[in-house]
């Protein structure tokens, strides 16, 4: 590792990588480093735990159309699914018929497009409040939101669904995400096992210390969760301004957690590749993805606070609670047929903290507040500060090239 650069980049996820590779290109003197023993963050594919790959993190090409992941798919011969799912409802006693899952679509799509509305109409409030409690779907469609938003309605922003950009081409990738991006950055040089400790911006020179040793540069791009922020892993001296602070106040970690089982033999013979949705009455913030890909395979889906509060207790509390509602779901038979479970931990991650990013109601513009720089020294990325692609991965390159773009034309003068 040099003792001086132009840019130190902390974080190799999805912004750190691009932004990575960008200043290289750019001719900017660059060093990446990384807390973890690998890059991506919260994109990676486990090849280990289960007889096919399974990604912990992000997993579909979402708005794949214009999501440039796509098309380093195509290039590296990475398989994604382009059919749309299917969707089946289970009420706790059972699978409801085609006109119930019909009277849900126009229910959740009538609710979208109020909240969208609300947020294209500067209504700042929460998604809650645009929720016709009295649809019998009310509940359901919470509970969706709570696992794509990955915090309840109740604590999310109708900014954040309003302004998000969507092309309805979600689509998953076979060969997992994680991989894709590991594999589409593989040249990026890197220095993992690397936690920075502190960032010295008082001199004329930053001063960025590590766990391997101080380096000195004229700009440092951040792109790690918001949890490590709030929680003050990075030492700012001075310290972060107070609008900086404010802008992180109003962003809180929503929570996004899997479990993946492997089976002896195909759960629906008679279906393919599906989306079970829970709608009894006790039922958490939770769905099932059945035979991804067409394989022996059921992964657990759970968010907001049940994810938080069940995968903190650790992998063995998560399987189990996974494995007693896929019981309840499917017919306690399918017990038998697990072979093996594989558990996320990102709650528990001191890297990482979470799933993504949510704006909490009244946050206003605190992602573009995030996004600003620091006296032109001080830069930030990631997919928190993406304007309408946060959440996701190529949300989270973009806001890596854009920092970039800015820290080059600032270093320039």
């Amino acid at each position: 590792m040099q003792t001086s650069c132009d840019l130190v980049i902390i974080g190799a996820g999805a912004a750190g990588l691009a932004a990575a590779d960008a200043a290289g290109k750019a001719g900017l003197n660059v060093e990446l480093l990384e807390a973890m023993d690998r890059i991506g963050g919260r994109a990676f594919t486990d090849t280990v735990s289960l007889p096919a790959p399974f990604d912990h993190g992000c997993q579909w090409l979402h708005s794949a159309g214009i999501n440039p992941f796509r098309e380093e798919a195509d290039k590296r011969g990475f398989r994604y699914w382009t059919d749309p799912f299917q969707i089946r409802i289970h009420d706790g006693n059972g699978w409801l018929g085609d006109d119930a899952n019909e009277q849900y679509a126009a229910f959740s799509e009538a609710t979208s497009d109020k909240i969208d509305a609300a947020a294209l109409a500067g209504d700042d409030e929460a998604a809650a409040a645009f929720i016709d409690r009295n649809n019998p779907w009310a509940q359901l469609f919470a509970r969706n939101y709570a696992g794509i938003l990955a915090v309840a309605p109740e604590r999310s922003a109708t900014y954040d669904s309003g302004r998000y950009t969507d092309t309805d081409e979600d689509w998953p990738v076979e060969n997992g995400y994680g991989a894709l991006i590991a594999a589409t950055y593989a040249h990026v040089p890197v220095h993992l096992n690397c936690p920075v400790q502190s960032i010295d911006w008082s001199g004329a020179k930053i001063v960025v210390g590590t766990a391997n040793g101080m380096i000195l540069c004229r700009a440092v791009l951040v792109t790690v969760s918001i949890p490590v922020l709030k929680a003050g892993r990075l030492k700012f001296s001075p310290q972060l301004p107070g609008w900086k602070c404010h802008a992180l106040d109003r962003i809180e970690m929503g929570y996004a957690e899997k479990v993946g089982f492997w089976l002896k033999r195909d759960p629906c013979p008679d279906i393919g590749m599906h989306y079970a949705m829970l709608n009894g009455p006790e039922a958490p913030d939770a769905a099932f993805l059945v035979k991804p890909y067409g394989r022996p395979m059921i992964t657990f889906f759970a968010g907001a606070d049940y994810a938080r509060d069940q995968f903190a207790q650790g992998e063995e509390v998560a399987i189990a609670a996974a494995r007693k509602l896929l019981g309840d779901t499917f017919g306690a038979d399918i017990a038998g047929d697990i072979v093996t479970a594989k558990a996320t931990q990102w709650v528990a991650n001191p890297w990482v903290g979470g799933g993504y990013s949510s704006l909490k109601p009244g946050g206003g513009e605190a992602r573009a507040d995030l996004a600003k720089p620091i006296d032109n020294r001080l830069f930030f990325a990631g997919e928190a500060t993406s304007p309408d692609a946060f959440t996701t991965a190529h949300g989270a390159r973009q806001s890596g090239i854009d920092a970039v773009n800015t820290i080059l034309a600032v270093l320039a003068k």
